[in-house]
C-alpha cells in the first residue's frame, strides 16, 4: 500500500475519532446548560440567574414577569404584562424587543447590513448613556434571551483531500438565540444636549425587518426573505476596492469599475420591477468571495449573477463568456440560466459572443459553493484592444446592463414560470 494512502487513512481515522469525542462533549455540555437553566426557573431564584438569561417556555417567561428584583439583567421582568398584545399577536416566531431608554422624543432608525447578517440601530434623544445588552431581548418560538449572547465553542477537524492537510475548524453554537453579537456605542450631542446610541446586532441569518413600537418597547419582527418576497435576486459586481481585477494593457482602466458601472445601470432597471434584489456592493469597496456566496445562499435567491470582465496573457482572446457549473437546483439548471443571459446579452452589445464555459472542481469559488442557480458573466476582455475600446464607452456598458436585465426577466418567465 502506498505511503501516501496509509498517511491519508491514518489522518482520516484520527479525524473521525476526534469528531466523535468532540460531538459527545458538545451534546453533554448543551444538555447540562439546558438542565441548569430549567433548574433556575423551577427554583425561581432570580439572584442566581446569569446575565444571559435563558427561558425555556412561555410559562417560564410569565412566571419570571411576576417576580420583583433590582438586578440590571432583569430589565425584562414584567415584559409579558407591559408589551402591546396587539403588536405581539402580529409578530412572527422570531423578533426582538428593545426596552426604550430614558429620554424625550426618542427616535429610532434601522439599517440592514445584510452582507454581514447584521443590523445597525441608531436611537436618538437619550437622556443619558445608560443603555446595555440587558435591554435587548429576543424571542425565538417560546424562548426569550437577554443579555450578551452565550455560546458553546467546539473544534472539529477538516482534511483537504487535495494535499492531505488537516486544519481545525472552530464553531460557536448559540443554540436558538437569534443574536450572535451585540456592540453598543453612545455619543453625546452637545448641540442637542442629548445622547445617541448606536447598536450593532449580529444575527444568525439574513432577515426582513419590520419595526413597531409602543410607549415602553421597540419591536423588530424578523422574517426570512423567502417568506416575504416571491422573487429574489443577488447581483454581484466582481472585485472592488484594493482588488482591481483585470486591467487594460495601459493600466488605465480597472475591471472593478466596469463591473460596478454595469451593476448600477442594471439596478436602475430592476428598481422598476417587483423583485427583491440584494446587491453585494454599490460602491468601490473590497469584498471577499465567501460573503458574496453566503448572501446568495442565505436569502435563497432565485438567481445569483456575478458581473465581471475577462483578461488574458495574450491580446487575441475577445468576446463575452458565461461561466457556470453543471448543477440543478429545484428543477432549474445553471446552464439554462447561463444560456438565456448569453442569448439576451448578445442582442444588446456588439462584442463577439463566445457562448458558455462550463467550469468544474475547484476552479470558481462562488460557483462551487452556491446552493442556488449561479453564473458569472464575463462581459469582455480588457486585454483585447477592440473589447477594451467598446467597454470604455459608458453607453455600451449600459447596453450590457440592458442585456442582462432582459435575460433576468426572460429567466423568470421561462425557468420560474412553474412557481
Amino acid at each position: 500500500m502506498a505511503e501516501s494512502l496509509l498517511k491519508r487513512i491514518a489522518i482520516q481515522s484520527v479525524t473521525v475519532m476526534l469528531l466523535v469525542i468532540t460531538l459527545s462533549y458538545t451534546i453533554q455540555r448543551y444538555q447540562l446548560i439546558t438542565i441548569e437553566a430549567s433548574d433556575k426557573l423551577i427554583n425561581n431564584t432570580m439572584e442566581n440567574l446569569s446575565p444571559n438569561t435563558y427561558l425555556s417556555s412561555e410559562d417560564a417567561i410569565e412566571e419570571l414577569s411576576n417576580q420583583s428584583t433590582n438586578d440590571d439583567h432583569t430589565l425584562f421582568q414584567g415584559v409579558m404584562e407591559d408589551v402591546d398584545v396587539n403588536i405581539i399577536s402580529h409578530l412572527s416566531d422570531r423578533y426582538l424587543i428593545i426596552k426604550k431608554p430614558e429620554g424625550s422624543a426618542l427616535s429610532l432608525t434601522l439599517e440592514d447590513l445584510y452582507l454581514t447578517r447584521s443590523i445597525r440601530i441608531n436611537i436618538n434623544g437619550l437622556s443619558n448613556d445608560d443603555i446595555s445588552s440587558g435591554m435587548i431581548g429576543r424571542v425565538h418560538n417560546d424562548e426569550l434571551f437577554t443579555g450578551e449572547p452565550d455560546f458553546i465553542e467546539y473544534t472539529t477537524f477538516k482534511t483537504d483531500t487535495t494535499d492531505d492537510v488537516t486544519e481545525p475548524v472552530i464553531t460557536k453554537d448559540y443554540g436558538n438565540d437569534i443574536i450572535h453579537g451585540i456592540t453598543i456605542d453612545t455619543l453625546y450631542d452637545e448641540e442637542q444636549e442629548k445622547y445617541r446610541a448606536e447598536i450593532m446586532l449580529e444575527l444568525d441569518n439574513v432577515y426582513v425587518h419590520n419595526l413597531q413600537e409602543d410607549d415602553n418597547f421597540y419591536y423588530i419582527d424578523l422574517n426570512f426573505p423567502r417568506d416575504v418576497y416571491d422573487k429574489i435576486l443577488v447581483i454581484d459586481a466582481g472585485h472592488g476596492g484594493k482588488d482591481a481585477g483585470a486591467l487594460s494593457k495601459d493600466e488605465k482602466y480597472y475591471e472593478k469599475d466596469f463591473n460596478l458601472d454595469i451593476l448600477l445601470h442594471l439596478k436602475e432597471k430592476l428598481d422598476q420591477e417587483d423583485i427583491k434584489v440584494y446587491y453585494t456592493r454599490l460602491s468601490d469597496e473590497k469584498l471577499f468571495l465567501r460573503p458574496r456566496v453566503n448572501l446568495a445562499n442565505a436569502v435563497d435567491c432565485d438567481f445569483f449573477i456575478s458581473i465581471h470582465c475577462n483578461a488574458s496573457t495574450a491580446s487575441g482572446p475577445n468576446g463575452t463568456e458565461i461561466l457556470y457549473y453543471d448543477r440543478e437546483f429545484e428543477g432549474i439548471k445553471s446552464k439554462d440560466l447561463a444560456q438565456i443571459i448569453s442569448t439576451e446579452l448578445g442582442k444588446t452589445i456588439s462584442i463577439k459572443n463566445r457562448g458558455l464555459v462550463q467550469k468544474k472542481d475547484n476552479e470558481i469559488f462562488i460557483l462551487k459553493n452556491a446552493i442556488v442557480p449561479a453564473i458569472i458573466i464575463e462581459v469582455g476582455y480588457l486585454t483585447n484592444n477592440n473589447d477594451m475600446i467598446y467597454l470604455s464607452n459608458s453607453e455600451h456598458r449600459k447596453a450590457a446592463a440592458e442585456g442582462i436585465y432582459n435575460g433576468i426577466m426572460t429567466a423568470y418567465e421561462t425557468l420560474k414560470m412553474k412557481d
